[in-house]
């Protein structure tokens, strides 16, 4: 539990980031401010906001189940993916996001496809989202809830509502200067409390062989190499931009070389530091014994080694995790409230809107999309916990929504007509192999076979139509353009 210092701790940070949010305030004058940074975030803020946007509460909560049960493989699940998926970004979507002028993700796809397509993907991409905010606060809770005891339900409403207060006001700027200040804090502890661990469980070799022996392998049931094959694909769509608060992170870099760089930092963070992470996850077998409740791992090992180093670091742990689930949650939400206000509102309902207005409708979506946050966080509650909740349902679903999204950005054939169909054959894949499938063959189905075959399909109804579609004379000049901006990324 918590004590006075810890609470006191918790209370400081707590003013201290509401300081950086009223500072954020004052950087917002119009909606591109409030959505994208007014194009002016340095690329090394962009990059550690990118990267700290990994290590919200589900990186200390859901992979806590995974590490504590399959070993080793926790690291090859978690931090690979995100690096190739990184270098690919930094050399192909990256430089192209920063290139665009836009306001919110799905933006171009009226330029590139038409305005059928845009609604279609902002509508079905705010749907969807809501899956994943669900379990970024449900997570969350679980870290408060187990250091003060106070009821899951309860702590997801406190959390989500003033996690909405803080976006409310200071847009993306507000998320982008709090994950520089959770950066610091956080990983210092982080980093602080490895060698307290290793310390106790005898070093590297002491933590390797503490662990059981079949956890002690860089692949395990949970963590296949085909589920591995097809995992690293969902993760080269989500942090290249699927994930819409992801793509913030780069159009709202000013120059495309800088947003290369940017990705290129985050991944060189994620190959290593995820290792602070995991040890003491990892140690947990030594230092606790059985564990009921996976998801408290870390948590509980903290809990056990903070407190003996200085009254308080705990107490900071938990407002830093605190932080960057709140920023993660905020940047999404933010995501969210562009689409629904820029391609959603400004486009079909009011286009003379003035700047002014279209701030307000975006601080208003903002309120409304972070109650239906809290909402799904409530329901992920009886999903099994926030690592079946993620992996089964968001990932999975990622593909129809981001691959014509990302590759839209890339190739220059496939039509309307295919982001389309490759959004249908993508869905009618995942409902067919994750439900039909057993029932017609008796056989199980897995993550790997049903995620698999619906990005598989997905992409050849894709690339299959860019080879028969045709285009009108005006809008193929019109997509000619479009690619004509990605010409030269060293400006």
């Amino acid at each position: 539990m918590l004590t006075k210092i810890d609470i006191g701790v918790v209370v400081f940070y707590g003013v201290l980031m509401g300081f950086i949010g009223y500072y954020a305030k004052r950087l917002v004058h119009n909606s591109n401010d409030y959505f994208a940074g007014g194009k002016r975030v340095p690329w090394w803020l962009a990059a550690i906001s990118h990267h700290v946007s990994g290590y919200s509460a589900f990186a200390f909560v859901g992979l806590g189940t995974l590490a504590y049960g399959s070993g080793l493989s926790a690291w090859t699940f978690f931090a690979p993916p995100i690096v190739i998926a990184m270098i690919a970004g930094a050399f192909i979507w990256a430089p192209r996001w920063s290139r665009m002028q836009i306001l919110t993700p799905v933006e171009y796809l009226e330029t590139r496809y038409n305005n059928i397509i845009r609604q279609l993907f902002g509508w079905s991409g705010i749907g969807l989202k809501f899956i994943d905010e669900g379990v970024k606060l449900y997570s969350l809770a679980i870290i408060v809830h187990v250091a003060t005891g106070w009821p899951l339900p309860q702590v997801i409403v406190v959390c989500g509502v003033v996690t909405i207060a803080y976006l409310f006001f200071g847009g993306l700027w507000a998320t982008m200067l709090t994950d520089f200040a959770q950066f610091i804090i956080q990983f210092t502890i982080t980093l602080l409390l490895v060698p307290m661990v290793l310390s106790r469980v005898g070093g590297m070799s002491g933590l390797y062989y503490q662990l059981p022996v079949d956890q002690r392998g860089l692949f395990s049931p949970e963590v296949s190499p085909s589920f591995l094959f097809v995992y690293l694909f969902v993760i080269i769509l989500s942090y290249n931009g699927g994930t819409w608060g992801l793509a913030q992170r780069f159009y709202s870099i000013g120059k495309p070389r800088q947003a290369r760089k940017a990705a290129l930092l985050s991944a060189s963070l994620y190959l290593f530091y995820p290792l602070a992470v995991f040890i003491p996850m990892w140690a947990a077998h030594s230092l606790i014994g059985p564990i009921d409740n996976p998801e408290q791992t870390y948590m509980l090992v903290a809990q056990k080694i903070l407190p003996s180093i200085a009254p308080g670091l705990l107490g900071l742990l938990i407002a830093s995790m605190f932080a960057s689930t709140m920023s993660m949650i905020d940047t999404d939400i933010n995501a969210l409230s562009a689409v629904f206000t820029q391609d959603i509102y400004h486009r079909n309902f009011h286009r003379t809107a003035s700047e002014k207005h279209l701030l307000r409708v975006g601080m208003c979506a903002t309120v409304v999309l972070g109650a239906l946050t809290i909402a799904s966080a409530l329901l992920t509650i009886h999903l099994q916990g926030a690592f079946k909740a993620m992996v089964e349902w968001f990932a999975a679903i990622m593909g129809p929504v981001s691959l014509p999204l990302l590759l839209g950005m890339v190739l220059r054939k496939p039509t309307w007509r295919g982001a389309l169909l490759a959004w249908l054959s993508g869905f009618a894949a995942f409902i067919f192999f994750k439900y039909g499938w057993p029932l017609v063959t008796g056989l199980q189905s897995t993550f790997a076979l049903y995620t698999g075959m619906e990005l598989l399909i997905s992409l050849v109804v894709f690339l299959a139509e860019g080879m028969i579609g045709k285009r009108s004379p005006e809008k193929e000049r019109q997509v000619q353009e479009f690619f004509a901006q990605f010409e030269d990324f060293d400006s």
